[in-house]
């Protein structure tokens, strides 16, 4: 839970550079704001002072010297990127496929408030529960549902059938409602329904539900139970409102970073993003020199090694001859006593193999040792019936340069990097912009 509120949060601080903002920037244009319940609010939506003490005390377990002014800072920023994002990108920043692979959206929002909400709350929640019945959640429980063969049957099919996707039908989403699975004396969780815990599984616990595994669904049961106490826990006691903007900036978190990703942020240059592609296909050839003239350390390459290299039936022997190597023994000495291969009796002698595109399994093996170490033994990649072998290599000489500028790897390299340049300028402006013509009133007293 809170790694993934770090990649939301103090990734998005830390690319922006908001870490080094020394104190809040916009409290000088912002106008005052007299309720203690909010923190703040932007274009007239309130930001609740609960929302700024979770999100400050998550933010400062990761970081103790994050102020609460720069969580506030970030948190008006994702509102108003997160608005953006459902407007102009939601093409591109809707993950299509979480409902097939993964949990459903609003399932994983549910499970981060609540996880959020036990990291800081933690003992006042258990402190809560103690005051139950047996000092658990089981005293809520009512009753338990029979899950009788037959109506599951009618929910999921014959158990013998083979399928091919675990999802139900409409009707059998009627039914499934219509099965009770727990019920308990809790409000929100009066009848849990095979429904209400099927829909909130991935394919895995999908998968478990069509096994008929009666104890994982009373276990998934038990959990949404979990859940909905304590969200009904955070509702009594900060107001349900205050709790809804704490979801809310769950879930611009979400949409915020998925944001950055399609620009690149915090992303290889290798990442695909379809803005990314757009801008790298716009990079001229001028502008690929250019970066290459300027970047050229990053594209240095090997250009050719003179190596050596022993060939060992066994790593046993290869660590022994290592071992002789290693108190000054000559290489090629070596190789010429102990290797088996064909070039024993000329030390081992590679020669001077150049970089070209297609290597063998050796070449590549010496482009990739340091200049004058002795590397460890390698076993061949050998064929199940064939005599496997260990390799033992020494670079005498390595000579580099550089790929030619005018080379596809360079134009590749050259536009995926102003291409992510050009989209990290984009959505810092972008969030520059939105603060700066936002309205924004502060509560001061929230930020001490």
């Amino acid at each position: 839970m809170l790694q993934f509120f770090r990649q939301g949060l103090l990734f998005l601080m830390t690319v922006l550079g908001l870490c080094a903002y020394p104190s809040f920037s916009l409290a000088q244009t912002a106008t005052a704001l007299h309720e203690p319940s909010l923190a703040a609010r932007v274009n007239g939506v309130a930001v609740h002072r609960f929302t700024l003490d979770v999100m400050a005390y998550m933010a400062q377990l990761s970081d103790p010297k994050t102020s609460r002014a720069v969580v506030l800072e970030s948190l008006l920023a994702n509102r108003l990127l997160a608005q953006t994002a459902r407007r102009d990108f939601a093409e591109y920043t809707t993950p299509a496929s979480a409902n097939r692979v993964g949990f459903a959206a609003e399932v994983a929002l549910d499970d981060q408030l609540s996880g959020t909400l036990r990291t800081v709350y933690r003992d006042t929640i258990e402190a809560s529960i103690k005051t139950l019945a047996g000092g658990n959640l089981n005293s809520l429980v009512l009753e338990r549902g029979k899950l009788a063969t037959d109506q599951l049957d009618l929910v999921f099919g014959p158990s013998d059938k083979v399928l091919l996707d675990y999802q139900l039908t409409p009707s059998q989403l009627s039914a499934a409602k219509r099965q009770m699975v727990l019920r308990s004396s809790l409000a929100t969780a009066s009848s849990i329904s095979l429904y209400d815990i099927f829909v909130r599984q991935n394919v895995q616990g999908r998968v478990e539900f069509f096994n008929r595994n009666h104890d994982y669904m009373q276990q998934q049961a038990m959990l949404l139970l979990g859940n909905l106490y304590l969200q009904q826990w955070a509702n009594q006691r900060f107001g349900a409102d205050a709790v809804a903007d704490l979801r809310l900036a769950l879930s611009e978190q979400i949409e915020v970073r998925a944001l950055m990703n399609l620009h690149g942020v915090g992303a290889d240059i290798d990442s695909e993003s379809q803005l990314l592609n757009r801008l790298a296909a716009q990079v001229t050839a001028a502008e690929v020199q250019s970066y290459f003239q300027s970047h050229k350390e990053e594209f240095k390459r090997i250009v050719s090694v003179k190596a050596r290299h022993i060939r060992s039936a066994d790593e046993a022997s290869a660590r022994s001859v290592i071992d002789a190597a290693a108190k000054g023994a000559d290489f090629s000495q070596l190789a010429h006593q102990y290797s088996k291969a064909a070039d024993a009796a000329q030390g081992g002698d590679l020669g001077l193999i150049m970089h070209r595109s297609k290597m063998s399994w050796l070449e590549e093996l010496a482009f990739m040792q340091d200049v004058g170490k002795v590397s460890p033994p390698f076993r061949a990649a050998v064929g199940p019936k064939e005599q496997a072998y260990w390799e033992i290599v020494l670079v005498e000489q390595r000579k580099e340069g550089y790929q030619d500028p005018k080379s596809e790897t360079v134009r590749y390299q050259a536009a995926r990097a102003l291409a992510q340049e050009k989209a990290l300028r984009q959505i810092s402006n972008l969030r520059q912009q939105l603060l700066k013509n936002a309205k924004i009133e502060i509560n001061r007293q929230s930020l001490g």
